[in-house]
C-alpha cells in the first residue's frame, strides 16, 4: 500500500510554463522552507466549530539551492492546498472529506477547483501579499462528525510581476507549533508507520 505521502500531500499546481530568454521553464528555479499553524490545535472540537489554518512568511526568503537571500515580492500567486479526510474504521483510505466543512478567507484564499483530479478531497489555497509579508489565514467549520486528517500542501508560485527569465518557486511548507494528534490516524492504522515527511504535513483532530 502506498505511503501516507501518496494519500494525503495535496497534489500542488501543475506544471506551469513561464518564458525564459530562448528556453522553456519547467522547473522551479527557487527553493523557499515556510511555516505553518493550525489554530486552536486541540484534539477534539464540536460540530459548528472552526479550526483556522495560519501561514505567514517575508517577501525576502533564503534560498535553499543557493543559500542566498532572494528578494520575491510581488508573486504572480503562491498556490497551495489542503487535503481533507475522513478516517472510517474497515475502510484503509481516507474519505475526500471536503464538503464535511464550511470555509472561510480571512487573508488568502481557499477555494474549490472541479478541475483537479480529486476535488472533492482537495482545496485550494492562495497567499495573500500585504506590507511585505505573504499571509494566509482560513478558517475551516466543522459541519459533520467523525475523525478527520489533514494533509498540507507545498506551494508553488509561477513567478513574479515585472520579472524576468524562469523565476518559478518552490515553497516546502512544514507544520510547526501545532499539537498534531497523530495518534488518531496511528490507531486507523496501525500496520503504518508514520515517515518524518508524513509528520510534517498531518494534522488529525475529531469531530463531536
Amino acid at each position: 500500500m502506498k505511503g501516507l505521502l501518496m494519500i494525503f500531500i495535496a497534489f500542488t499546481v501543475a506544471i506551469v510554463l513561464c518564458s525564459c530568454p530562448s528556453k522553456v521553464c519547467f522547473d522551479a528555479n527557487y527553493s523557499f522552507n515556510v511555516n505553518s499553524s493550525i489554530k486552536p490545535d486541540l484534539d477534539s472540537i464540536h460540530v459548528g466549530d472552526t479550526i483556522y489554518l495560519l501561514s505567514s512568511f517575508p517577501s525576502t526568503l533564503k534560498d535553499q539551492n543557493s543559500g542566498q537571500e532572494i528578494n520575491y515580492t510581488e508573486a504572480t500567486n503562491i498556490g497551495s492546498d489542503l487535503r481533507i479526510g475522513r478516517l472510517e474504521d474497515g475502510n484503509p483510505i481516507p474519505v475526500d472529506a471536503v464538503a464535511d466543512f464550511n470555509y472561510v478567507s480571512v487573508n488568502g484564499r481557499i477555494y474549490n477547483d472541479k478541475n483537479i483530479a480529486s476535488p472533492n478531497g482537495i482545496q485550494q489555497l492562495s497567499y495573500q501579499e500585504i506590507n511585505g509579508m505573504y499571509l494566509l489565514k482560513i478558517g475551516v467549520i466543522a459541519k459533520r462528525q467523525g475523525i478527520y486528517a489533514l494533509g498540507v500542501g507545498n506551494g508553488l508560485s509561477t513567478g513574479r510581476k515585472g520579472g524576468r527569465g524562469c523565476e518559478k518557486a518552490r515553497f516546502n511548507v512544514t507544520l510547526d507549533n501545532t499539537a498534531q494528534h497523530v495518534y488518531y490516524y496511528q490507531k486507523w492504522r496501525p500496520d503504518y508507520t508514520l515517515t518524518e515527511s508524513d509528520l510534517k504535513i498531518l494534522y488529525c483532530f475529531k469531530v463531536k
